[in-house]
């Protein structure tokens, strides 16, 4: 994730630095596994734990259910643009806040691309973390989504074999970062005719799983996985995947693999020059386990041995998630090591990472030497030192989850390592060169005037996650999409951007104003402008450009609020209910965040659907501003301060760990109705389970009081049987005719599929006719996916889940998959906009739009 650049580097002329609460650089780590945390424990509540079938099966469901309606239109990819979304404009360079990566050298940015590969053809290959794959015979100039269709676009490794044009693309689903759109693999894909088309590979062996690393020798195939090492015969096609390394056995009731951590392989390897007799494994779990470690094959893959005590390794307690590359001959070796002991103990986020390694014979048994270390890294001309970044976000302080590793096939010295920042080195680690840093704040060659001083421009995003070497040129995928590079290349930066035309954004919300403007928060790539059609903005060059969007805040973004009547008029969210206003369009943002105890990682906030003025926002508290977006202020003591209407911790059913999870307001007749959902515990563990809660509270002001007029809950002895599942609440829609009258969407799974002593019930949207004080499943042939939001639009109930959105016109008894050709892609809210659009805000496939059916 990108942290917020000039909140961390000292301020260009004119510029005033401000610093939100609690933020610092070494947040960042935390603040990825708190996105994990916060995506994940939605969707396996109540246990924490689900049957690796259940995404296969919701996704068959989804194909099962017919579509109404017309088509969506894709507002992140407009034609006749230079590009889709712009991060670089020295137009919002925020100078009252900070809040702002203008200037950081990304340029465009399409979202977080976790593999890369190229095929015989020059054609090539991204995998998107939740955008599926891509396909570009340019050189990535431009793309073309291949997967929209499938059953999941989360995707961890990517493989072409064969030659000439005859080859196939394998694609393996669930992304293998242990991060949010980790949990929805269906196994490998494979497709013969460059994309065209796609078919499953094997049976349901890996559903559930994430896969690190495909690779092949001759006719087998190896999948890297957390379910263990799998081998695949395509000569013979199957059937079926077959288990080859499992260091800590399957699990004993044949359903909880992702909970055997010790079977997290991270990598795997075929040697070359052994005719495919060797294979390398390792079993990576990032939090440390006894079974982690190198694995080697002398038969092909048949049978592992553990390699015990490698001469030079890591010491048991410093070995995790790792990654190999080896030579084009076979007789070097290198691996990236990321350390548990670091994970656990805390270096005040300093490094995670153990070392670079080496074995000069490319023998697993070693000797291996340490070839480079966080200070090391930090030393050839890496943006992550103190004076650059501030402290604790030293290299490799997300080793966890940022790894890559190539070797050059003409020359086993020269190696490039990816882990926040891309490091070079021609000597075999003796020397590196940080040829992809950070950014470009903090160096001597920043400044705002001109923008971005005398640095060079053509910087790769943050966060590696990919790496190949094809047609003289290094790919890598990142945080920000693809990036290359030419191999003779010495200097630092001077990379070439792919993302132009890549819609791979993954919202976290977003909403329209009047003039179709929208806004959005994204994962890592912060928030941004959508324009109507097409806008124009000034480049890093000071030259107009035509895009689709434009990145107006950055860091991490969260929840949306536009103005209906003034598009101007904007509230953005970055993490825990940091709230921040704009009056001008984005061009400079003022803090307004209330004082809340503990918010969610994204906290909702929410416009009065009847009343522009009226805004609620949640953490521990409902909080209720009554000056709408341009007024609403924080802390000054003045009418216009967000107040706190409800502690959620004192709901029925509550605790000190109660969160908001979802909001809704109206007005009618002059009174304010709020409805509030909240969990806590909200991250539930197995086996036991954390005692997860869930509730809902319904507010109103009749009386010139805020008070409650419902309450209910589930997963406590206080809380009555009203019909709730006990899951985590996801979205709320009070009906405007009949404040009585209101509907709920649920995450997870139904019993069927959650493992665990805890029953989460059935169904996924629910309503009550009842003020609140009672609830109806509502769901009739609704995938049992999770759902993640519920609009009310006249007399059509809207639901979005994590394969697209679905209708109903009779109140939930039938569900239809609402329009066509929008990708089968998590959709994290959906709200309709003052001109009857539904404005979809998905995780992995940006922003789309439709005319919102009325029934």
């Amino acid at each position: 994730m990108a942290i917020v650049a000039a909140l961390l580097c000292a301020a260009g002329p004119g510029i005033a630095v401000a610093s939100p609460p609690d933020k610092n650089a070494g947040d960042e780590s935390q603040e990825v596994a708190d996105a994990a945390d916060w995506f994940m424990s939605q969707r396996l509540s109540p246990n924490g734990a689900v049957d690796p079938n259940a995404y296969a099966a919701g996704a068959a469901q989804a194909v099962a259910v017919s579509a109404v309606g017309g088509a969506w239109t894709e507002r992140n990819a407009r034609a006749g643009t230079d590009g889709n979304d712009f991060s670089d404009s020295p137009q919002y360079i925020d100078p009252t806040s900070g809040f702002s990566n203008s200037g950081s050298g990304d340029r465009w940015v399409a979202g977080r691309m976790t593999a890369l590969a190229a095929a015989p053809d020059g054609s090539v290959f991204a995998g998107a973390a939740d955008g599926g794959v891509w396909k570009s015979s340019d050189g990535g100039a431009h793309w073309t989504a291949v997967t929209d269709t499938q059953a999941t676009l989360s995707i961890g490794a990517l493989l072409v074999t064969g030659s000439g044009s005859r080859y196939t693309v394998y694609a393996g689903t669930g992304e293998a970062n242990t991060s949010q759109d980790s949990y929805a693999g269906v196994g490998v894909l494979g497709s013969s005719d460059g994309g065209a088309s796609w078919h499953r590979i094997g049976g349901p062996e890996l559903n559930g799983a994430l896969i690190f690393r495909l690779t092949a020798d001759g006719n087998t195939l190896f999948a890297a996985t957390s379910h263990g090492l799998y081998r695949f015969n395509t000569a013979t096609a199957g059937p079926s995947w077959t288990a080859v390394l499992q260091p800590a056995g399957p699990p004993s009731d044949g359903k909880n693999f992702n909970l055997v951590v010790g079977n997290m392989i991270s990598d795997v390897a075929v040697r070359p020059g052994t005719n495919g007799r060797q294979v390398v494994a390792v079993a990576g779990w990032r939090g440390g386990w006894p079974t982690n470690g190198l694995y080697l094959s002398n038969d092909a893959g048949a049978h592992f041995s553990y390699v015990a005590n490698p001469q030079g390794w890591v010491p048991p307690k410093a070995e995790g998630r790792t990654t190999l590359a080896y030579s084009a001959a076979g007789d070097r070796a290198y691996a990236i090591v990321q350390s548990p002991y670091l994970l656990n103990v805390g270096t005040n986020g300093k490094t995670l990472l153990q070392g670079i390694y080496e074995s000069k014979n490319g023998d697993p048994n070693g000797p291996w030497t340490k070839i480079a270390d966080s200070s090391k890294l930090a030393s050839s001309e890496s943006a992550q030192t103190i004076s650059r970044i501030g402290k604790g976000y030293g290299p490799g302080v997300q080793a966890w989850y940022n790894q890559f590793l190539v070797v050059d096939p003409a020359n086993k010295d020269h190696v490039y390592a990816g882990l926040e920042e891309v490091y070079e080195t021609q000597n075999a680690g003796a020397g590196w060169n940080t040829v992809g840093p950070y950014w470009n704040f903090g160096f001597k060659c920043f400044s705002y005037t001109p923008f971005e001083g005398t640095c060079n421009h053509n910087q790769a995003h943050s966060d590696q996650h990919a790496a190949i070497i094809a047609g003289g040129k290094l790919y890598v995928g990142n945080d920000g999409g693809v990036y290359a590079r030419a191999l003779t290349d010495r200097n630092v930066g001077n990379w070439v951007n792919l993302n132009a035309h890549v819609n791979a954004l993954q919202y976290y919300a977003a909403q329209g104003s009047g003039d179709s403007t929208i806004y959005g928060g994204l994962q890592d790539n912060g928030s941004n402008k959508v324009f109507p059609t097409t806008g124009t903005v000034l480049d890093d060059l000071g030259h107009p450009i035509n895009v689709s969007s434009v990145q107006v805040f950055g860091g991490d973004g969260g929840y949306t609020l536009v103005d209906p009547a003034n598009s101007k008029n904007v509230i953005t969210e970055y993490t825990s209910l940091t709230a921040l206003k704009s009056t001008d369009g984005g061009v400079n943002w003022h803090f307004i965040t209330p004082s809340d105890p503990n918010p969610r990682f994204i906290a909702p906030i929410t416009m009065d659907r009847t009343n522009s003025s009226h805004l609620v926002a949640g953490g521990a508290f409902v909080w209720n501003s009554e000056a709408g977006v341009a007024g609403t202020t924080a802390n000054t003591g003045a009418a216009t301060d967000w107040k706190n209407i409800f502690d959620v911790r004192t709901a029925l059913g509550g605790n000190g760990a109660s969160q908001v999870t979802a909001l809704d307001a109206v007005t009618l007749g002059g009174t304010r109705y709020v409805a509030a959902a909240w969990c806590g515990p909200c991250n539930p563990s197995f086996p036991s389970g954390t005692g997860f809660r869930a509730g809902i509270v319904m507010l109103s002001n009749s009386g010139g009081t805020w008070h409650a007029t419902a309450q209910e809950c589930t997963g406590s002895a206080a809380c009555v049987s009203a019909g709730l599942p006990n899951r985590y609440i996801t979205g709320i829609e009070i009906d405007t005719a009949n404040p009585s009258h209101a509907y709920l969407s649920l995450s997870g799974y139904s019993r069927h599929w959650i493992i665990g002593p805890d029953d989460p019930g059935v169904g996924h949207v629910y309503q009550t006719t009842t003020g609140g004080s009672s609830w109806t499943d509502i769901s009739g042939n609704l995938p049992d996916l999770p759902a993640n939001d519920v609009v009310l639009n006249g007399r059509t109930l809207i639901a979005a889940s994590d394969i697209g959105v679905y209708s109903s016109a009779d109140n939930g008894s039938t569900w239809s998959r609402l329009g066509t050709n929008l990708p089968n892609v998590v959709v994290s809210q959906i709200l309709v906009d003052p001109n009857g659009t539904l404005v979809a805000a998905t995780h992995g496939r940006g922003i789309w739009t439709i005319s919102a059916p009325t029934g």
